[in-house]
């Protein structure tokens, strides 16, 4: 499982402290030349998605196709609310009333157009970053740390819209000192193609952080990556694991950046 911490540095409250120390450590590890890599995952850890949730659910809802086939659950779809805590679709469908059980072939149709429009370039510019991400991310770059986008999405279907996303969303993109790594083929496991990428980044950095809401991940991580550091996103997660109680844990980016660099 995942390391313990300082007490000073753990939980959900602990954002200032944790994210401080990071960013000091970025600023020590360049002043002394020494190689820094800050690793973020994408969905759910510097994105919010509730609103590529909400539109793709909303252009089903108002599809002609969809409104002949099923009348009643794309009305009722009008007065659903997609939650930044909801995992998938099953839950917010849930609290309007429908379910597999009381309407299986539209709920069957509803998820085909979620998972096509989820997975693709379409849809990534509705995500919206967690409060104080990008500020976050651009401080660490330009204290000297080289930054890593390392995600789940695929090349195929979704690295020009990625690239793009960061892009407009202002994280620190076009340098030789950020990469931006998704899957070559959308099948790959995502927790061992991220291991995988982190073993062979620890042959050149010294010190890794990486930021990430899936526990799958982070224990996986945790597990053969000992020396990597790892930072919870306490966003949502599929549930199928969950992370030790002690590990490094925030809800969102916010620091204050003016007080850190007086005291830098």
């Amino acid at each position: 499982m995942v390391k313990t911490v300082p007490p000073s540095t753990t939980g959900p409250g602990a954002n200032r402290p944790l994210l401080e120390r990071i960013l000091h450590e970025a600023w020590e590890f360049s002043q002394a030349k020494r190689p820094f890599l800050a690793v973020f995952d994408l969905d759910s850890t510097l994105f919010d998605l509730t609103l590529r949730v909400s539109s793709i659910v909303d252009e089903f809802a108002l599809d002609p196709a969809s409104v002949a086939r099923f009348p009643r659950e794309c009305e009722a779809l009008k007065k659903v609310q997609i939650l930044s805590t909801d995992w998938g679709l099953d839950e917010p469908l849930s609290r309007i009333g429908i379910t597999k059980a009381t309407s299986p072939d539209f709920m069957h149709a509803l998820h085909e157009c979620w998972a096509a429009g989820f997975f693709s370039n379409d849809f990534l510019i509705y995500d919206e970053p967690l409060p104080g991400a990008v500020e976050y991310v651009q401080e660490l770059h330009q204290l000297g740390a080289h930054i890593m986008y390392l995600t789940g999405r695929d090349i195929p279907r979704m690295e020009v819209g990625t690239a793009k996303s960061l892009r407009d969303r202002g994280f620190p993109m076009d340098a030789e000192t950020v990469q931006m790594i998704l899957k070559p083929v959308a099948e790959l496991d995502d927790a061992h193609f991220k291991l995988e990428v982190l073993q062979k980044a620890e042959e050149t950095y010294e010190r890794i952080w990486l930021f990430e809401n899936e526990p799958v991940n982070l224990n996986l991580v945790a597990k053969h990556c000992p020396e990597i550091g790892l930072v919870f996103i306490d966003s949502v997660h599929s549930g199928r694991e969950e992370v030790d109680a002690t590990l490094d844990s925030i809800r969102h980016f916010e620091v204050d950046l003016a007080e850190f660099r007086k005291i830098r």
